[in-house]
């Protein structure tokens, strides 16, 4: 895998991380909503990733 897509990986990860925690200090967590949004966010990623190796 090249570095861009594990760049961009790691990144979007840590940034759902992130949003997560600051959701968990700020405010109450619905882990039914959270049970959802994994999914997409990973679909998401995926998608990207995909995109992402194609040779232009």
């Amino acid at each position: 895998m090249s570095s861009d897509r594990n760049a961009f990986a790691f990144g979007m990860a840590a940034l759902a991380l992130a949003a997560l925690g600051l959701w968990a200090n700020y405010g109450q967590v619905d882990w039914r909503i959270v049970g959802l949004a994994a999914p997409i966010a990973l679909v998401v990623i995926g998608v990207g990733m995909l995109a992402m190796s194609k040779d232009h």
